[in-house]
């Protein structure tokens, strides 16, 4: 029987997935919730919101399993080019440079909301490319959804996945599986480092310390103001000195925080840590 369920009686939920996600909850979404609740009270899994709710609260796979219901993947490889062109002939020497004079020869990145790694994999083809082969670099690429995770160890993508990927990296980084798929060879997965994390765990950032770069493009624009402040402000704090924080072309650390520096290439904006230098 179809039970009555409209949208203020799932503010709960929404402010549960806030608190423990950073995830804001948009009218297109609680709509989503909505119909998903519905189909388990037809099907008999539940008895109603308040037993879906309960369930959220009290056991952790339920709660993973919804996050994963909720998340966006949608991403690929090489997307937002003219940033990553930037990060690969601009920012990149200028980093590996202040490195070598203090004597370091080593990258850290950390690849924040990572999806299913088209992203990790992007960058790992481009220090592949760029870095002087003395010069190391270690990725941490992080996600709260376990399915998408799975799918990023996996590291085997659709065509639609790798179509703006140059033949030439295809051919270098990839094998084609006999389904015709594209599969990540193994050499460029050992840099790479997958886990589970969720960006309002600030417990957990101690991980990701020391990092030169961190990317968190299109994943905090699902995310309530406040907790996109805190986000912010730590990922602030984990970034060495000279380091940048890489955010989506239609994102903005604007009115969330005037700690970072701000630096214009050609259409694109870049945030970085300055040092006490003024490097």
């Amino acid at each position: 029987m179809k039970q009555d369920i409209d949208a203020a009686s799932i503010d709960k939920i929404k402010k549960l997935v806030l608190e423990r996600t950073g995830i804001l909850i948009n009218e297109q979404k609680a709509n989503m919730i909505l119909q998903k609740i519905q189909i388990l009270i037809n099907e008999g899994a539940i008895k109603d919101l308040n037993h879906f709710y309960y369930n959220l609260i009290t056991n952790d796979r339920e709660l993973q399993n919804f996050i994963n219901f909720l998340t966006v993947n949608e991403t690929y490889f090489f997307r937002e080019f003219e940033q990553l062109k930037a990060f690969a002939e601009v920012i990149l020497p200028e980093v590996v440079e202040f490195k070598r004079k203090s004597g370091e020869n080593k990258i850290k990145i950390w690849v924040a909301g990572c999806a299913t790694g088209d992203e990790a994999y992007t960058i790992a083809i481009i220090l592949s490319e760029f870095l002087e082969k003395d010069f190391l670099y270690e990725i941490y690429a992080s996600d709260i959804d376990t399915n998408a995770l799975g799918a990023a160890e996996k590291g085997v993508y659709e065509a639609r996945n790798v179509r703006f990927v140059h033949h030439y990296y295809l051919n270098k980084y990839f094998d084609i599986t006999k389904e015709g798929k594209f599969q990540i060879k193994e050499e460029l997965k050992r840099n790479i480092k997958f886990l589970h994390h969720n960006l309002v765990d600030f417990s957990k950032y101690f991980i990701f310390s020391k990092s030169d770069f961190v990317f968190c493009r299109n994943v905090l624009i699902y995310f309530g103001d406040e907790q996109r402040k805190k986000v912010i402000d730590k990922m602030y704090e984990i970034l060495n000195c000279g380091g940048y924080l890489f955010l989506g072309h239609s994102e903005s650390v604007g009115r969330l925080s005037d700690r970072f520096s701000v630096r214009r290439i050609n259409d694109s904006f870049f945030y970085y840590k300055e040092c006490e230098s003024g490097w």
